[in-house]
């Protein structure tokens, strides 16, 4: 691990070493021979910033990397192990935390407790030994998106499924860890792209992505109800006396004389209304308690330097401004406090305690669990002023300014994992390790400086902190934030730019750079005028909202959970642990093979897709190849493209309103009209195309003059003035209106050979077929409904088979024998239409009533079979296994009788 922690013997043993040369130099991949030769070198020199240290190390690795040889390539601890797990046992331990939100308000918690409660709420099906539900509307994860960038997405269902006996723990080099089964799916950087990778297939080295900027709601709420976390069987709390106990089913902590004494006191204002008091107390606090600045900086400190007991929180510290904070808190909430000077320790203290059994019970409710402290789950998506007040608190006690970060510390490794989570909300990355029996925080030198403008510290630590941040260079190396596996990307860029190779050849060497120091490239590079997809693809790795972070350590270990759980989140699937760490759920939304930045539905939701027979998939898309005039140039291919592709207004240009003159103004961008319409010159032609689009859609008069269009209602109306703006936006200028969007990837094909073809997004299967340049033979679509409409029962039966089979192969089960497919898709097919399996197709359709009700709604086939007056004629194997009678197969079908033996015959007859 390359952490702060781990540096220190060399910074103790060489004395113009610091801490960032030693990072720098030791996340080389040089032998230790040389790493010390390096120090070395520094001593001699004297004065060597991190800066010229990184570019000695790097020119020392690329040299050293370029000249070694690998007698052997190593075996990882992860593929060295037997690979026995079925493709879909993919999920993590019942005690793993997860960063959720519900309906707004967010929590940290056990994914096994959370799941549990939803399939015990829900309707479960069983799959493959899972067991299945959909996830409840307003649930939300942090997910990474293939962008880079994090955003709250909804959980689309949950899963659980008996634990295999061996599961795998990872260690990051940033102290994070995390436990998964093995074929448990994470996802990793190659080339330049986010993509799946199996737990299994991970090895030390590999890098993951850690969340290092996560945004709050935007609705986030401006209280904590204490109803939620304090009985209402234990507390006064008398909004339920204002409203008969309308609100939370009328739970009171005593009899209805106690109530009626309470609601007296009420009326006479001996208490507040809209407060929670214990029983037999009067100080109390309101129900819904502000998430402001002020509650902040209490619960940050008391997490730092608190304790509590049965009937008041004491907080202890020295520093005049930081008791100040505490102070402002216990009198804004008329609060009694306690004040002593505290001699009996290593060092003379204060301690400040507040008194209040609410208050005592509210800390030990969110902020302990199982007697360690912890960031309580709501903090995480409150208000920014408090988030930023908590962290102030916290570091103002427990932080510690060193000569190049700021570190922390604490027994409870909830607490300090829980306070590296909320320092993403404010966009401060930190590694964590462990000293003795304490796990340790480390916000880089790189860091300081946002986090005293973001956060900051009061008292003689914010006069150490400004000392610090004046003097750290931002822009330095930092070995705790690179970008890696960029491919060729960057000697690229390089090139273009007219950056010599030297500065860059280490890092594309070892396919890894610092963010900072690729963002001064990349600026670099727009300065000298570098266009293209290298330089995007640069741009948006710097710009992500995740640390990609290596692994240090891999391990077997084993579970003492019956059951392991999984989210299905939509987009590229993957959802956010307690610590940071992002993981990936393989068993729904897959990225689609060779497509950037596309999604289609795989896995056990796209098979539901496929045997319900759905009308249209949850995500349509088209495989378009073109003839051999198209298919090996782009712009005849791009030709294609803009016959396909819906071209919509805010596509061609501006729209604006002139509310003065009752007029929608129309500015349209000369190029894309070229763009888009290739066959035509001028880009007023075009325009004038538009305009009549228009006036036919909307029914309305234009003119225009250039590439500027206006038009307006027929009278006066403000309302109709928004209504023809809104409809202007639904209009398709060109292309087909179900196709959003459409990908060109240039692909192999047979005999070595690449041509380009194209993926939509949005089917329009029958129509795409007669546009121009498109191969009808081998254009193909994912909606079996749109085949049989357009080629026929025989080529829906086809792709029942062929789109099964892909999506079975997409998790790994491509043994799967291929007849069973053709099975299920004869029966789906062999009326002539295409019919589903379950109740509304091939199962509800069956003659025998008892077969029917086996299926699904027993009850409801058999009062319908009562009350029509049908009849079994239990032909089948279903009613007779029903009934107890023997099946008409096999032996069943042989029907022996016994006669007489005959009489024998006289010569007469």
């Amino acid at each position: 691990m390359t952490d702060g922690g781990s540096v220190d013997r060399f910074v103790d043993a060489h004395e113009q070493v610091t801490e960032d040369i030693a990072l720098v130099v030791e996340d080389t991949e040089l032998p230790r021979r040389l790493k010390d030769e390096i120090y070395e070198t520094v001593d001699a020199r004297g004065g060597v910033t991190a800066e010229q240290a990184n570019e000695i190390a790097q020119a020392a690795e690329s040299r050293y990397l370029d000249t070694r040889v690998d007698p052997l390539d190593p075996v990882g601890t992860v593929s060295a192990q037997s690979i026995g797990e079925p493709g879909t046992q993919m999920s993590v331990p019942a005690d793993e935390r997860v960063l959720v939100r519900r309906n707004g308000e967010t929590d940290v918690t056990e994914i096994g407790p959370l799941v549990d409660r939803l399939l015990e709420s829900g309707e479960v099906r069983e799959i493959d030994g899972h067991e299945v539900a959909l996830a409840p509307e307003g649930l939300e994860v942090p997910s990474l998106r293939e962008d880079e960038r994090v955003e709250w997405k909804p959980v689309e269902e949950v899963s659980r499924h008996e634990t295999p006996e061996e599961l795998l723990r990872f260690e990051l080099e940033s102290g994070r860890t995390i436990r998964a089964t093995k074929a448990h799916s994470f996802v990793t950087r190659r080339d330049n792209e986010v993509v799946p990778v199996a737990g299994e297939n991970l090895d030390e080295g590999d890098w993951i992505p850690v969340v290092a900027d996560l945004d709050g709601s935007v609705d986030a709420p401006d209280s904590v109800d204490l109803r939620e976390h304090l009985s209402g069987e234990e507390y006064w709390f008398t909004s339920t006396l204002t409203d008969g106990g309308a609100t939370v089913d009328a739970t009171f902590p005593a009899g209805d004389a106690q109530v009626a004494n309470k609601r007296s006191a009420l009326d006479a204002g001996d208490i507040e209304e809209g407060y929670a008091y214990p029983v037999g107390g009067s100080v109390g606090l309101p129900e819904e308690l502000p998430l402001d600045e002020t509650t902040g900086f209490f619960f940050g400190a008391w997490l730092a330097e608190g304790n509590v007991t049965d009937h008041y929180a004491s907080v202890s510290n020295v520093d005049e401004t930081f008791q100040e904070g505490v102070r402002a808190f216990a009198e804004r909430y008329d609060l009694s406090v306690n004040e002593y000077e505290n001699t009996s320790g290593f060092a003379d203290g204060y301690d400040i305690r507040v008194n209040g059994t609410v208050l005592a019970d509210l800390l030990r409710a969110t902020c302990v669990v199982d007697g360690e402290k912890v960031v309580p789950g709501f903090a995480v998506g409150s208000p920014d002023g408090f988030v930023r007040a908590l962290l102030r608190g916290y570091f103002s006690g427990d932080g510690n300014v060193g000569s190049n970060s700021i570190r922390s510390s604490s027994t409870s490794d909830r607490l300090t994992a829980g306070i590296a989570l909320l320092l993403s909300r404010v966009g401060v990355y930190a590694t964590l390790g462990r000293t003795d029996d304490s796990r340790t925080l480390r916000i880089p030198a790189k860091h300081v400086g946002r986090f005293r403008d973001r956060v900051g510290m009061v008292g003689e630590r914010a006069t150490a902190l400004d000392d610090l941040a004046d003097t750290v260079d931002a822009d330095g190396p930092d070995a705790t934030d690179q970008i890696p596996n960029f491919g060729d990307s960057l000697s690229e860029v390089a090139a273009d730019a007219g950056i010599p190779s030297r500065q860059v050849n280490a890092a594309s060497n070892r396919q890894r750079i610092g963010r900072t120091r690729l963002a001064r490239l990349l600026e670099e590079a727009n300065e000298a005028g570098v266009d293209g997809e290298a330089l995007a693809e640069l741009e948006r790795a710097v710009d992500g909202d995740v640390v990609w972070d290596r692994i240090a350590s891999i391990e077997t270990v084993g579970s003492d959970h019956e059951h392991v759980y999984d989210f299905s989140v939509e987009g590229l699937e993957t959802f956010t642990t307690a610590e940071g760490v992002v993981t990936h759920n393989t068993m729904n939304t897959f990225h689609y093979a060779g497509v950037a930045e596309m999604d289609v539905t795989q896995g056990l939701p796209r098979l539901i897709e496929l045997v319900d027979a759905r009308k249209t998939p949850d995500t349509p898309i088209m495989v378009v190849h073109l003839d051999d005039e198209h298919a090996t140039d782009r712009e005849k291919a791009h030709e294609v493209v803009w016959q396909l592709e819906a071209t919509k207004i805010l596509a061609l240009g501006d729209v604006s309103t002139n509310v003065a003159d009752m007029l929608v103004r129309v500015d349209l961008n000369e190029e894309t009209l070229l763009e888009r319409w290739p066959t035509y010159e001028e880009p007023t032609e075009v325009a004038g195309i538009v305009a009549d689009i228009i006036e036919d859609s909307l029914g309305v008069s234009t003119r225009h003059s250039g590439t500027a269009i206006e038009f307006g209602p027929d009278e006066p109306s403000y309302r109709q003035l928004l209504q023809l703006v809104e409809q202007l936006r639904d209009i398709v200028f060109k292309g087909i209106e179900e196709v959003t969007r459409v990908v060109i990837r240039k692909e192999e094909v047979a005999d070595g050979e690449e041509e380009y073809v194209l993926y939509t997004e949005g089917s329009a299967f029958a129509d795409a077929l007669e546009i121009e340049g498109v191969d009808a033979s081998r254009t193909t679509c994912n909606n079996i409904h749109e085949i049989y409409r357009t080629l026929g029962i025989e080529a829906a039966r086809e792709t029942i088979i062929n789109e099964t089979m892909e999506t079975l192969e997409e998790q790994g089960l491509d043994d799967v024998n291929i007849r069973h497919l053709m099975l299920v898709s004869d029966i789906m097919t062999n009326r002539g239409t295409v019919e589903s399996i379950g109740r509304h197709g091939i199962s509800g359709s069956k003659e025998s009533v008892l077969a029917r009700a086996a299926f699904e709604v027993t009850v409801n086939h058999l009062l319908d079979a009562a009350i029509h007056g049908e009849a079994d004629d239990l032909n089948g194997v279903i009613e007779n296994v029903i009934v107890g009678k023997p099946v008409s197969i096999g032996t069943g079908d042989v029907d022996l009788r016994m006669g007489s033996k005959p009489e024998p015959k006289s010569a007469d007859d």
